[in-house]
């Protein structure tokens, strides 16, 4: 064992540099050519599923569809020729490394490209086996690792506990892929590095891992252990790091909102570690152990080529660098749009990589006065998605941030005036934050202006119309045009016809239906192009599943009001809301971000950063 991690040692740090240049090259490529192939992929096997989006409660169901088994099974293959290739030019380093020779990374690349060309040429398919198997058991590993730290849906696990045969051929599976990696173990070394035959190749194989199967599989097991452990540790270490920073920076009660909010980015982070550690160095002990068992055979393999003269040049060095640059332009062209729109794209196809929008109601207004600034920016701070506000126009035509009708329960106007036959002027003399608290004496009544100056650029805006008037309408649409935030609008309002005229006004700017209850054509309602979203009372949702289900088959998306106690929280992220409406969007923040988190794990970081219990 101790002059196998000597020679793997050997074998990684020889020609490092080079070794490093090729991985991080190597990924680049792959995310630009892979990440798109696996979208279309992905969105190929949804349209063929007949759904246009995939729910928790359906998911399942997707999963065990002809179709979609198919498509995997052909991005599995795709993966692995991508894996073939990188375990050709490690095996060629890997070579190098072993006969102690140096190698610059352009040479290497040349001979690299060479060794691809001459091996898939002679080999073909036969090829794809080996570097499957070997891709999978070392995920496997990693895949254990990141199991125990997501939850997946409980629909998923209920129908997979209730259906035995299922249970039994996943086993079944793992283990047939560990006995096929073990007794291919050599093949892409014996391929790559010997160029023999299919048949010799499976003869050398018998003799060399004879007496060395369960040694080579202990070794595997345990250098996955240490790496996976390691790269969790690192991952812990950010975890805590992070939400250190953001105690000391916006306050504990902060950190474990944030530190919850970014977990799937440092999930990706950790995954991209794990691409450019794990296959190098997994490739690296079974190429010292090939060698150890070759040696004992009295061989003495190379792939390293004789130095030829100048004139002998197999490759055309000129030629082939304008060739990369060539094709490496192309793919960026191809593929860089695809990869960004994927980034770009809000929400996904699937519920289970989704995380509910937050909207602030009216602002933060559990912890600050409603529809005010000091609301608004609080619920900025505390992370919120959007911010809701309502509004109304004064007598003079002004639009203000007001959700009744009168004045008197959010600010002290003795009179309890109508908001519509009060001046802006006197509107702007009421106190509208010592209802509150005694913190927020003096704020004011805020203009839409005044609210859009502070969020351009800074949040998404809910903006709901609590009165249907024209010449309120027409002045918001000024307000935007004047601010340019049409992109970062939805307009909310009860009433379809008015949904109509904003559209009428502005195309461009999405719309919002809110509903209580409802009578009628639901599918007319929800194919209805004029309305983008929908926002469900809590009562309505919990109780109409069908209709959720119609709008997110149209695409659309469900937004729920008001929800605040944190078990209605819970209730709506688990029944795929896509966005809630509340007025503590801090609290709900943490939940939406806690669904693919195991319970145990929250616990630990909740005492960690010492929030609410």
């Amino acid at each position: 064992m101790k002059k196998t991690l000597i020679d793997t040692y050997r074998s990684l740090t020889y020609n490092f540099k080079t070794l490093i240049y090729f991985e991080l090259i190597y990924r680049v490529l792959g995310l630009l050519v892979i990440f798109p192939i696996a979208q279309l992929l992905f969105n190929l096997s949804i349209r063929l599923s007949g759904y246009t989006y995939i729910t928790n409660q359906l998911l399942f169901e997707y999963l065990l569809k002809p179709t979609t088994i198919i498509i995997l099974i052909l991005l599995l293959i795709f993966l692995s020729i991508y894996v073939v290739v990188e375990m050709i030019f490690l095996s060629l380093i890997y070579d190098f490394g072993y006969h102690e020779k140096d190698v610059l990374f352009k040479d290497f690349l040349i001979l690299g490209l060479k060794k691809v060309y001459e091996v898939v040429k002679k080999y073909r398919l036969r090829i794809i086996g080996p570097a499957f198997v070997f891709f999978m058991i070392i995920e496997l590993f990693h895949i254990v690792g990141i199991a125990s730290t997501i939850n997946l849906p409980q629909e998923l696990i209920n129908e997979i506990q209730k259906d035995l045969w299922l249970q039994v051929i996943f086993y079944v599976s793992v283990v047939c892929v560990i006995f096929l990696f073990i007794e291919t173990a050599y093949s892409i070394n014996l391929y790559t590095i010997e160029n023999i035959s299919t048949k010799q190749a499976f003869q050398d194989s018998r003799v060399m891992l004879k007496k060395q199967r369960l040694k080579m599989a202990f070794s595997f097991i345990a250098i996955n252990v240490i790496l996976n452990g390691i790269l969790y540790f690192f991952y812990a270490f950010l975890i805590l790091m992070i939400g250190f920073i953001v105690s000391l920076i916006k306050g504990q009660v902060y950190a474990l909102s944030l530190v919850l909010t970014i977990l799937y980015s440092l999930y990706l982070l950790i995954g991209f570690i794990s691409t450019i550690t794990l296959i190098p160095i997994n490739y690296a002990m079974l190429t010292s152990f090939y060698y150890e068992s070759r040696e004992k055979m009295g061989k003495l393999p190379t792939s390293i080529p004789k130095k030829k003269k100048k004139t002998d040049k197999l490759i055309n060095t000129k030629f082939l660098k304008r060739g990369v640059i060539v094709a490496s332009i192309v793919i960026l062209g191809i593929n860089l749009s695809s990869v960004l729109t994927v980034v770009a794209r809000p929400r996904a196809q699937l519920e289970l990589f989704n995380y509910a929008e937050i909207i602030a109601h009216r602002g933060a207004s559990w912890d600050a006065p409603e529809n005010t600034l000091s609301a608004i920016e609080l619920a900025i701070f505390q992370g919120a998605d959007a911010v809701e506000i309502d509004i109304r126009e004064t007598s003079d035509g002004i639009p203000i941030l007001m959700h009744d009708t009168t004045l008197g329960r959010t600010t002290n106007d003795p009179f309890n005036r109508r908001v519509s036959h009060t001046s802006l002027a006197d509107i702007k003399t009421l106190d509208a934050g010592s209802w509150f608290s005694d913190d927020f004496i003096g704020e004011e009544v805020p203009t839409l202006e005044e609210a859009l100056s502070i969020m351009k650029g800074r949040t998404k805006v809910f903006l709901e119309f609590k009165s249907y008037s024209v010449t309120l309408e027409q002045s918001v649409i000024d307000l935007i045009d004047q601010y340019n935030m049409e992109n970062d609008i939805v307009f909310l309002t009860f009433s379809r016809d008015q949904i109509r005229r904003l559209k009428a006004l502005n195309p461009n700017i999405k719309t919002l239906l809110l509903i209580s209850t409802f009578y009628g054509d639901v599918d007319a309602l929800v194919g209805a192009r004029d309305i983008d979203y929908f926002g469900l009372s809590e009562f309505f949702f919990q109780r109409n599943p069908e209709f959720i289900d119609k709008v997110h088959q149209r695409g659309k998306k469900i937004y729920v009001w008001t929800v605040n106690s944190e078990r209605s929280i819970s209730d709506v992220v688990e029944k795929d809301a896509d966005g809630i409406i509340t007025d503590r969007p801090l609290v709900a923040r943490e939940i939406v971000y806690s669904k693919n988190t195991p319970d145990i794990l929250v616990d630990i970081l909740r005492r960690l950063f010492n929030t609410r219990t």
